[in-house]
């Protein structure tokens, strides 16, 4: 069983922790939590009984690992992502300063909402596995994340000054 979770946590290290760090907005926070959501899957491993994914099962850890953060009165904090080095200084602000108004326009939803479209958008879950780690249907899943996606744009566009790039 240790070479299984020797393997299950090198394939799913990395988006564990880019899931929590959209929710958090918190490299520093989402590597804790990362080590935590591990831990607890240790702990939890011998009453896993495979009715979902081992992905899933994990997701679905790393969300309680968050709501418990989250619960100890720490918000998600609107950090910038890592940047990619543009053509010219002036795209490379430009592009910095989107992915802030976006990150904090993600801040912005309600847990539910954005748990399901950093799950969906961000780690490329399907809506049945999105459903599954959040504990409900695919159907749930579906609404959820077109909901998401329109306060998203709200929310942007307000940050934004009221226009859009999505049109």
């Amino acid at each position: 069983m240790a070479e299984r979770l020797e393997d299950l946590y090198a394939e799913l290290h990395a988006p564990i922790f880019r899931f929590l760090a959209a929710l958090t907005g918190d490299p520093d926070a989402a590597d804790e939590l990362t080590q935590e959501t591990f831990l607890q899957a240790i702990l939890a491993l011998p009453r896993f009984r495979r009715e979902s994914s081992s992905t899933t099962w994990l997701y679905a850890i790393a969300r309680n690992v968050n709501r418990k953060h989250m619960a100890k009165g720490r918000r998600p904090r609107p950090d910038e992502p890592p940047t990619t080095p543009a053509a010219t200084p002036a795209e490379v602000i430009e592009a910095r300063e989107e992915r802030h108004r976006l990150a904090r326009a993600l801040a912005t939803l309600p847990e539910a909402y954005r748990e399901a479209l950093v799950l969906r958008e961000y780690q490329g879950l399907s809506y049945a596995q999105v459903g599954q780690v959040l504990g409900r249907s695919e159907t749930w899943a579906r609404v959820t994340c077109f909901r998401a996606r329109q306060m998203l744009r709200e929310a942007y566009l307000q940050l934004e000054g009221g226009q859009s790039r999505w049109k």
